[in-house]
């Protein structure tokens, strides 16, 4: 009998290769879909959308249920509407501050709050653990 050792896999940046920009959507309501958000920001022609990425909140302390949307970019318009959106984004904020964000309506009444994402991917160097048997007495 044989079975694999106890090296774990590498993790990667979950971004796709290209971003150039993502865009952070704090609460989504969970009838929304990635294709939803995607086609409403699309509407906005702000550049080309690579991936929309969800991450589903359980519902907690209160809060209800809801997701988290990160929509990656692999190219953003240079056109003035664009660009406004971009620098209001990024402008920088002080320690303690809220981060910039705007509010994108996907129907008439309602909105997303949607903010740059300032995820960054950090490569971690992991020795290779490789369990050895032992006996104790």
């Amino acid at each position: 009998m044989s079975s694999s050792g106890g090296v774990s896999g590498g993790v990667s940046d979950p971004r796709p290769t290209g971003t150039v920009f993502t865009l952070f959507l704090p609460w989504v309501e969970t009838w929304h879909t990635a294709e939803n958000v995607k086609a409403t920001l699309d509407a906005l022609d702000w550049g080309v959308i690579a991936k929309v990425d969800v991450k589903v909140v359980r519902s907690v302390g209160g809060k209800r249920e809801h997701k988290k949307v990160f929509v990656h970019y692999t190219s953003w318009n240079e056109d003035e509407v664009s660009c406004g959106v971009r620098g209001a984004l990024e402008k920088s904020v002080g320690e303690g501050e809220k981060q910039a964000e705007l509010k994108v309506y996907h129907n008439e009444t309602h909105y997303w709050k949607v903010r740059v994402s300032r995820f960054e991917f950090k490569t971690r160097v992991e020795e290779a653990k490789v369990f050895k048997p032992r006996v104790e007495f």
